[in-house]
């Protein structure tokens, strides 16, 4: 496992809010991160960094979180679509390979680590989708980075 810890700048991105139970989840992604795309393309903003999905809250009967992408500049939301920002600050990051069905032990890999080192959770976590199962088809190639703020050293 190779975490690195660093600092961020906020970056200014739009999104889809949505709630799904754990099992629909990849339904709803599979969904809403194409219809977010479509609404950047379709704007005066490009893309400044892959897809994402940030967890504003886990666990329980349905998830709440936000599927997006990062834009070089601000713009307004429209329809379901929201203008919001990646915060900046500290963060923990690593890079899982493999299948999006194996990310929960990446996550729990990270979060062991930022407790291990006193660290403390600083806000929602999110995952950036640096490969395009389109273009490479063997989930076991699939890179995504996990993306953990951090608070204050406990």
């Amino acid at each position: 496992m190779n975490v690195e810890e660093k600092r961020i700048d906020p970056q200014p991105a739009v999104v889809i809010r949505t709630k799904a139970r754990a099992d629909a989840m990849g339904p709803a992604m599979a969904e809403l991160l194409p219809a977010v795309f479509a609404f950047v393309q379709a704007s005066a903003a490009e893309p400044a960094g892959p897809p994402f999905t940030r967890y504003l809250s886990m666990g329980g009967e349905e998830w709440e979180f936000e599927c997006g992408m990062t834009v070089t500049e601000p713009v307004a939301g429209e329809g379901r679509v929201e203008a919001t920002e990646l915060p900046g600050g500290a963060v923990a990051t690593m890079v899982h390979v493999g299948p999006y069905e194996t990310l929960g032990q990446s996550w729990d890999a990270l979060g062991a680590w930022v407790v291990e080192l006193g660290k403390a959770g600083g806000g929602a976590p999110w995952e950036l989708y640096l490969t395009d199962p389109g273009e490479v088809p063997n989930p076991a190639e699939w890179r995504t980075e996990l993306v953990m703020p951090l608070g204050s050293q406990g």
